[in-house]
């Protein structure tokens, strides 16, 4: 059987830097990486593998750049790209320039704590926390790190309580190297979890099992490209075994839902 595809988790950079990050990313994270990080190399992924939406995320490394890299992501989207916009904590204008995320056409906020260097749960975010879940915007937090504590499980547990109806997606299957966190502080939590980066490292039984557990219906695909190319993401997915009903959920319906409808 085929599935309809969205991505929810991919990654570019533009042109002349593309090289230079994928490189930085693939050591970082002791990965081989199968993508050029360039935006026309990512819709060449998504179309070999008829992947019929992605959504691309950029993260502002200081606060100078938060605007810039907004506009920058907002210039792809088309209707097959859609896109989520980054904030900082360093950046003071929060709620002007989630104004202007919203007007651009993105779909949400993407935060990553590790290459960012703060707490998610750091008091200086919370203004931003507030006006995104006023204005029902989704959030996509990197979850999970072996280096640092920046994102940890316990860490968006705090946040899950100050902020009620946040509408959160928690990365990686919410923490990246660090599922006993994830599977003890966040399974069954009333948020969304993303898949990518997951099979190089999980078993696909425990993969299956913290999907089941948390619930289908809040699971989301994601290939985390350039990590990995749109074609050996969906077979990975796939071999997880799970029935046709959990897949189409998990590769087109929640997102959909979430993002498009």
């Amino acid at each position: 059987m085929s599935y309809k595809v969205i991505d929810v988790h991919t990654h570019i950079w533009p042109d002349k830097l593309a090289s230079r990050a994928v490189e930085h990313v693939g050591s970082y994270y002791s990965y081989d990486m199968h993508g050029k990080g360039t935006i026309e190399d990512l819709k060449q992924s998504a179309n070999e593998a008829g992947v019929e939406k992605f959504v691309i995320h950029s993260s502002a490394l200081k606060a100078s750049q938060v605007e810039d890299v907004n506009t920058a992501t907002a210039s792809h989207l088309c209707g097959q790209i859609a896109g989520f916009g980054t904030l900082h904590p360093e950046y003071t204008e929060f709620e002007k320039e989630i104004n202007r995320i919203i007007s651009l056409g993105l779909k949400g906020i993407k935060l990553h704590p590790d290459f960012q260097f703060f707490n998610i749960d750091d008091r200086r975010m919370y203004p931003a926390y507030e006006i995104i879940r006023d204005k029902k915007l989704p959030i996509l937090f990197h979850m999970g790190d072996e280096k640092y504590d920046y994102s940890s499980a316990v860490r968006l547990l705090k946040i899950l309580a100050d902020f009620p109806g946040l509408i959160v997606i928690g990365a990686h299957l919410g923490g990246h190297l660090k599922w006993d966190q994830a599977e003890e502080y966040l399974i069954g939590k009333d948020i969304y979890m993303d898949c990518s980066s997951t099979d190089r490292k999980l078993s696909p039984e425990r993969s299956k099992s913290i999907i089941r557990r948390h619930g289908c219906e809040k699971i989301l695909f994601g290939t985390d490209y350039p990590i990995e190319r749109h074609s050996e993401g969906i077979e990975n997915f796939l071999k997880l075994g799970l029935t046709d009903d959990e897949n189409e959920k998990i590769l087109y319906d929640n997102a959909f839902n979430l993002l498009f409808k």
